[in-house]
């Protein structure tokens, strides 16, 4: 179907943004360069509460498992008083397990923020397994500590 559509737009003046952008979206697809890469990208979407760019970085035969398991995360953290902000604190730690293959850790703590008080919360680690896949890096697995009881106290939580 792309295929088709890029040869009937090629023509004059739509034949580079067409092939751009279907270059771009190959692209996409092919996961991230490294596993932090990866993983950075599973935060700052879990802390945009963003699904749109997430699903190139979860491994694609568990990738309904891995987007369920980060609605619900994000379910849970909406219980509570949503950060203004997810940010990892450090460097991410990769360890690589060889075939292809890393375990990554992330000291990960939220921050809130109105006119006048800013709040930042204690960091936690996130585990992930992560896997090069279809020629990048994407997220595997995760671990993720309880958003109630853990980054924030249970009492506040709904």
């Amino acid at each position: 179907m792309a295929l088709s559509l890029v040869a009937v737009l090629c023509t004059g003046v739509v034949a580079v943004p067409v092939s751009w952008a279907v270059r771009r979206q190959v692209e996409a697809d092919r996961g991230e360069a490294s596993p932090d890469a990866a993983v950075n990208v599973y935060v700052l979407q879990m802390s945009s509460g963003e699904e749109i760019g997430l699903s190139r970085v979860l491994a694609g035969r568990r990738h309904d498992e891995l987007l369920r398991q980060w609605r619900q995360y994000r379910g849970e953290m909406g219980r509570g008083n949503v950060p203004s902000k997810l940010e990892v604190v450090g460097l991410i730690d990769v360890e690589d397990q060889g075939d292809d293959r890393a375990t990554v850790t992330a000291e990960v703590h939220a921050i809130w923020w109105n006119e006048k008080v800013n709040l930042s919360g204690d960091a936690h680690p996130w585990r992930f397994q992560a896997r090069r896949d279809a020629g990048g890096w994407r997220v595997w697995a995760v671990d993720l500590p309880l958003w109630c009881g853990v980054h924030v106290r249970a009492d506040t939580c709904r």
